[in-house]
């Protein structure tokens, strides 16, 4: 943990159980694929006290708990608990060998962690696929979320183009190319956000997570009527996207509905490095509102 947060924000490790993966009818087990694992999966995060409600930060595909940590010194969400996780596979959570897990998984382990940690009156922040995560976690265990923060995340098919991408590939040819040429495509550009993802991706992201969470990810955004779910989530939520996606056909849609967009100027896909002054404003501009009603 960086020495400038290391007074205020605690790193640790929990165990969660894996989530059950029953086997479709007629499907074989495969050779050496325990049905339940030996060990636990370990989870690390963080956790910053604070003496308002908690808020928990749910990442993107290949991303980690660090995209969050800039909110640890954002002074008007100083009062609030503020935690998040690494994915298996992401940042310093290790990712099972035999047994592959897709979005359901993840928000199983997200509900086992809110549990843990006796979390309670929440609001959710999801980054993209952690939208999608977040959006189906809230559907499932939602009866002490206060609100939800969605930023860009997967409401649409044209959401998941890179998703849609790696799932046309083998495993081998993505871990051969794939994975590479998808890294040098972001590196290309000048883009503050997608700069600091290929780090992550070079640094903290397993490929075979990254490669299994990608089919599960697509076909929750073709046919899992996502943009309808949001939609009727009957709790106080908003969508934030960046200026440069203002072309995301999900937003006028949203509009139409009645739901809050709110759109970050001079960014992207990732507005918390893009321009973090805009972003967390409009998130305590959104508790603000929360409390007072």
């Amino acid at each position: 943990m960086e020495n400038e947060h290391s007074m205020v924000v605690k790193t640790k490790k929990l165990e969660v159980t894996y989530p059950n993966q029953p086997l479709e009818p007629d499907q074989p087990l495969e050779p050496d694929q325990p049905l339940e694992p030996d060990k636990p999966l370990e989870i690390e995060y963080f956790i910053r006290l604070g003496r308002h409600e908690t808020i928990l930060y749910l990442h993107g595909l290949g991303c980690s708990k660090n995209d969050f940590l800039s909110a640890t010194t954002t002074g008007d969400l100083q009062a609030y608990t503020l935690v998040a996780f690494d994915f298996p596979g992401c940042g310093n959570s290790p990712y099972p060998e035999n047994i592959p897990l897709g979005i359901d998984d993840l928000v199983e382990i997200t509900n086992s962690i809110v549990s843990k940690l006796s979390l309670d009156d929440l609001v959710v922040i999801g980054h993209s696929m952690g939208g999608l995560v977040a959006l189906l976690y809230i559907q499932r265990y939602g009866e002490h979320i206060k609100g939800f923060v969605n930023v860009e995340g997967n409401l649409a098919p044209e959401d998941g183009i890179f998703s849609r991408e790696i799932t046309k590939h083998p495993f081998a040819e993505f871990l051969k190319t794939t994975f590479s040429d998808l890294k040098e495509e972001f590196s290309r550009s000048d883009n503050r956000g997608f700069q600091k993802y290929v780090d992550t991706l070079e640094k903290c992201s397993s490929p075979k997570a990254f490669y299994d969470y990608c089919p599960s990810l697509v076909d929750y955004s073709d046919n899992g009527n996502v943009l309808q779910r949001f939609i009727e989530l009957r709790i106080p939520k908003i969508f934030i996207y960046g200026s440069e996606n203002y072309w995301l056909p999900s937003i006028p849609q949203l509009q139409n509905k009645g739901c809050e967009v709110v759109e970050i100027a001079n960014s992207n896909h990732f507005p918390f490095y893009d321009n973090p002054r805009d972003y967390y404003k409009v998130i305590t501009q959104f508790l603000h509102r929360i409390n007072n009603a």
